[in-house]
């Protein structure tokens, strides 16, 4: 969705700004020069008597005084688009899109320009810093909106087990969660065929498409994208249902209609996968509906044979704590604190968070949105956990990233392909 528009007219309040805060510079510069006209003229400003004398202050209180008139500014504006009415007959803006990029644009050229005009009027070292500050929202706002979303990161996690006699790799991707088909998308899939996979799992939300989606005929492109770049495995390939589905008559099935994938949409038992292709011993394989990957599956998942068994689903809550309905109160299990765990746990759902901050971890997702997402403990809504049953969980970060009014953002949270190596004690 274009933002150009708005970064239009966020510009035209730039140049109002900067041209302001020049004159507040002039103004000070033109009384150190000794001029008296401009010296009766400061007397006459609504301003205090201790900024006036003090020409230090006089430029960090200009800075301050343009800085709050432009942020309050753009708030309002960010609100006002954010409206039906604005939606509709004015202009289709991504809004959370727009705020982003503005204040990673707007923000950096505001910093640029304070700096210069402070190095202008000999504030050398506070210019510097502002410099600095420049500097820094400029390489934040690259990296958040242009760098780690479609810096598509391969990760490795290894278990070791007696279960099996032979090495086994299988590459877990969920959460494409796509409005368009880009390069991104076709990397993502030649990337996973890359990993010379045993086994590979698509984890749910594949695309999301919503009333003002730029690409037309997303569905059938996304299923193209399939027939062009095709995923093989020896032991298959699979894709379990996620919470985004419906696309404009196309259900999550359609998309992968006629491909290499095998869509599973309610839960499905795989006993002894890979027994006829000659592989001793075979896997147990469960795939999960979206209702069981919330939880309570319990022991009917878990199969007799002694074999690995690899679990699969979207809502990482069946391999957590389950999931509690806020409207019935009815509580469905997990398996964090079972007698019993599938030996490999697979989900996606979460992002990650796509926003991590140092020393807090995954940011809330979704709010109040997503319920099954927020009884997710925080620490757990990304990475690979060992539980003393014996089970192994990854909740990975995904490849996509959430869409319609969101923004389109990853920080210290990269798009993921999960690579899991089983290897035999």
């Amino acid at each position: 969705m274009d933002t150009t528009p708005f970064h239009l007219i966020l510009f035209a309040l730039d140049i109002v700004v900067w041209g302001g805060l020049f004159l507040w510079f002039r103004h000070r510069r033109n009384k150190d020069a000794g001029r008296s006209s401009t010296y009766y003229f400061e007397k006459s400003l609504f301003v205090p008597v201790a900024v006036r004398r003090s020409s230090f202050v006089w430029d960090i209180s200009g800075v301050i005084l343009f800085g709050g008139f432009a942020l309050v500014c753009f708030a309002v504006f960010a609100r006002l688009i954010f409206t039906d009415f604005a939606q509709k007959h004015i202009y289709r803006f991504n809004v959370g899109q727009c705020i982003v990029e503005g204040i990673a644009l707007h923000g950096t050229l505001f910093l640029i320009v304070a700096a210069s005009l402070l190095y202008w009027n000999r504030r050398h070292v506070t210019a510097a810093i502002f410099g600095c500050c420049a500097f820094c929202l400029a390489a934040l706002g690259f990296n958040m909106l242009y760098w780690e979303p479609y810096h598509l990161r391969v990760e490795h996690y290894e278990i070791r087990t007696s279960k099996i006699k032979r090495p086994l790799r299988i590459v877990f991707v969920s959460d494409i969660q796509t409005d368009r088909i880009g390069s991104h998308e076709i990397n993502t899939l030649r990337k996973i065929q890359q990993q010379n996979a045993d086994l590979i799992i698509l984890g749910g939300d594949y695309i999301q498409t919503y009333e003002y989606t730029p690409e037309q005929h997303l569905p059938e492109k996304f299923r193209q994208m399939f027939f062009d770049h095709p995923l093989e495995a020896p032991l298959g390939v699979y894709a379990v249902a996620g919470n985004i589905g419906g696309h404009a008559g196309a259900s999550d099935a359609d998309l992968f209609e006629g491909t290499s994938v095998k869509f599973i949409r309610n839960t499905v038992v795989f006993d002894h996968l890979g027994e006829e292709e000659g592989w001793e011993p075979p896997i147990d394989l469960v795939l999960l509906s979206l209702g069981h990957s919330t939880g309570g599956l319990g022991e009917r998942g878990l199969t007799d044979s002694g074999n690995f068994i690899v679990m699969a689903g979207h809502y990482p809550n069946f391999a957590i704590d389950g999931y509690t309905n806020p409207d019935t109160g009815v509580t469905r299990s997990g398996y964090r604190n079972a007698e019993r765990a599938p030996d490999l746990m697979l989900a996606g759902h979460t992002h990650g968070g796509q926003v991590v901050l140092p020393f807090y971890g995954p940011v809330p997702f979704g709010g109040g949105k997503y319920l099954e997402t927020d009884q997710v403990p925080r620490r757990m809504r990304k990475g690979f956990f060992a539980y003393p049953n014996g089970g192994h969980l990854l909740v990975t970060r995904g490849s996509g990233m959430e869409r319609g009014w969101a923004p389109r953002i990853r920080l210290f949270c990269p798009a993921e392909i999960s690579v899991i190596n089983i290897i035999p004690e």
